[in-house]
Order: structure tokens, then sequence, then C-alpha cells
């Protein structure tokens, strides 16, 4: 995304979501009056996938009849008539759909910017940088360990190898065409240790890491590992948890942009696992953005709310201007469930308080580096 959009963007989206935000966080009553649209959408383009993580469920369920290229293109062009101008491909594996290069560019070419959430299997520079061309403006590639630990988590000997080219591919693509691209790691009991590890890999790739937390309630992350042996305990695992956001803020000082958190999230991260609700923060992610499953069934900004019909029957506008839609908007935004970290970095930035800390922190830590030279 070019300077200009990206100014265009905080003017006009950002900034008034912002503000709608903190309005609605001190007066419930005015939900309804005031109101943020979404503007983003996930594709869940499919739930087949060729890994077999251990947190987990999609591939464990069997995969139905998923839209095909003409219905895809269809969802597209209303989701681009109803004003959403972001959407981010994820699966399953997205890669595993052979029009996805197809679907790229049918977005991108309505001005959509088009993201995309991938294992990295299947990548390599010839392929990205084709899907780059189609229009293709990031890539976020999973990595929770490095060697037989990845293998382990991701269920799949000798699958790191393919990473480790899968990343190569993509920080030289980086370099060449300019897209965002970064790593996602998925912070649990079993990836805890790994992180210094798979920090060092992200930097000498020289691609940012993205903390992702464990989920244990949304359809997708609704599995017994999470609940039982994935999930960080916040009282007996409270130590790694401390030396961990010391690591964290240690990084951000010394390495600034190296990891997309501020200190306010690395803060979030301890009592995300004590409680997932996290009540004092509203969820603003669930008004910015919907999903879209490979059958065409739509969701709110939170997956465990369920679906609000199928957009083989009906269309986008009618669902997203229905009272069920409506009245569950309210339910998300102050967080009548059971708690995620979906978007939580967005949330986060979406409350002033947080933020101008961050700024201040950041200011001062800034002023420090310049002081050691």
């Amino acid at each position: 995304m070019n300077i200009v959009k990206k100014i265009r963007k905080a003017a006009f989206t950002y900034l008034p979501n912002v503000l709608k935000t903190t309005i609605l966080r001190r007066a419930p009553a005015l939900f309804g009056i005031v109101e943020m649209n979404p503007t983003s959408c996930n594709i869940m383009i499919t739930t087949r996938c060729n890994l077999k993580c251990v947190m987990c469920k999609q591939w464990r369920i069997k995969p139905g009849e998923e839209l095909n290229t003409d219905e895809w293109k269809r969802v597209i062009g209303e989701l681009y008539g109803y004003g959403i101008r972001n959407v981010h491909f994820t699966g399953g594996e997205p890669l595993l759909r052979s029009d996805l290069e197809d679907l790229i560019r049918y977005a991108s070419g309505l001005g959509m910017v088009v993201g995309m959430t991938t294992n990295g299997i299947l990548i390599g520079e010839e392929k990205l940088t084709g899907m780059v061309g189609a229009g293709l403006a990031s890539i976020a590639v999973s990595v929770d360990a490095l060697g037989p630990g990845y293998e382990k988590i991701r269920g799949m000997q000798g699958s790191f190898s393919a990473i480790e080219k899968a990343v190569g591919a993509i920080s030289s693509v980086r370099r060449r065409l300019g897209i965002d691209a970064y790593i996602n790691f998925t912070l649990m009991r079993e990836s805890i240790s790994a992180l210094k590890s798979v920090k060092k890999f992200a930097d000498k790739a020289g691609l940012p890491l993205g903390i992702c937390l464990l989920d244990k309630s949304s359809s997708i992350f609704d599995v017994a590992e999470n609940k039982k042996t994935l999930w960080i305990d916040h009282e007996s695992d409270s130590s790694e948890l401390a030396a961990l956001r010391e690591y964290l803020k240690s990084e951000m000082t010394r390495h600034p942009g190296s990891i997309l958190l501020s200190f306010s999230g690395i803060d979030y991260i301890s009592g995300y696992f004590k409680d997932p609700r996290q009540p004092g923060i509203p969820c603003a992610i669930s008004q910015d953005r919907i999903f879209i499953d490979p059958y065409g069934g739509l969701f709110g900004g939170c997956l465990s709310m369920g679906t609000f019909g199928s957009l083989k029957d009906e269309r986008i506008g009618a669902l997203l201007e229905s009272d069920k839609y409506k009245a569950a908007k309210k339910r998300m935004f102050y967080k009548m469930c059971a708690g995620c970290s979906c978007g939580y970095m967005y949330n986060i930035r979406h409350m002033p308080g947080l933020l101008i800390g961050d700024l201040l922190k950041g200011a001062f830590l800034t002023g420090l580096r310049r002081g050691a030279r």
C-alpha cells in the first residue's frame, strides 16, 4: 500500500473508528446510532490443508462443496459493492485452490487490497512472483518452531525444509517487489520455548514477526488439545510468560519494527492467558471485518457466534443489514462471548490511552538509544 493510500485510510477509516470506539466504550446506549461498518473480509477459501497442525480443527473437518470460481467472483464483487476494500485469503491452505491467483487478480482489478496467510509448503519464488503480479499485496507465513519442533506442531515429517525454502522465496520477493510480508508465530505451551529461535530465523530472513495467541473458543480452534495441553496457564507458566514479556520488550527496543507488537500488546499477552475476554478492551475488529467460509457461509467479525446466512441464497447487503447481524455486532463489540485473541493488536490500536502510552514509551526508548550512541 503506497503512502497516499495509507494516509487516506488513516484519515477516513482509522481515526474515525478510534473515535467511534471511544464513544461506544463509554456510552453503550449510542450503539446503533454510532456505528462502524466493515471494510475488510477474511475469505476462508477452503478447509482442506496439506498439514495437520495440533492446534487447528480445519484439517479434521470433512470438506464440503466449495464455492466455484464464478461464485467467488460474484461474492467478491458484492463485497466491493458493499464497501469492502480489503480481502485476505486464508484456509485451510488457500494455495490448494488452483484458481487462487485468478481470484487475486479479480479482486485486485476491482481496486481491493489483497492479502494471504499460508503455511508456505506450496510457495516458490516463481509462484509468488506471479501472484504479486496478479495483485497480491501482502503475505503471512506460519512458523511456530524450527526443525523437528516445527514438524511436530505442524504434523508432517520433513516439512521444515520446505518452509525454509518458502521463507527464502518470500524474503527475496519482498526485497524485489516491495510487498508486505511477515512470519506468524502462534504462542502456546508447545511453542513458547521456540520463540527466540523463530525470532532469529525471521531476523535472518529480514521479515518481521507477528505473535498470534492460541485460541480455544472459535470454530477453527475448538479442539481438545488447545484446552488441555497447549493452553498456557497464567499461574503455573507465569515465570515463562514473564521471561517472554521481558525478551519481547528488549527486542522491540533493540530492533524496532522486527516484531509486529506494541508495548501494550506485549502486556496484553499475560492478561489474555488469564482471561481471554479482556473485557476492558472492546472488540473493534469485529466491527471492521467479516468472514466467509468455503461454502458461502457469512460470519460477522467473531467466528464463535456462527453464521448469519448463506451467500448461495442471499446477498451480502441483505445479510449485513439484517436485525440478526446488527444485534450480534453489539454482542461482539462488548465481548459477550468466551473471548479470543483474534485481532487483539487491532483492538489495542483503537484504545487512545494505550496508543498514547505506546507512543510515549517508544519516544522515550528512542531517546535512550540515541543517548547511548
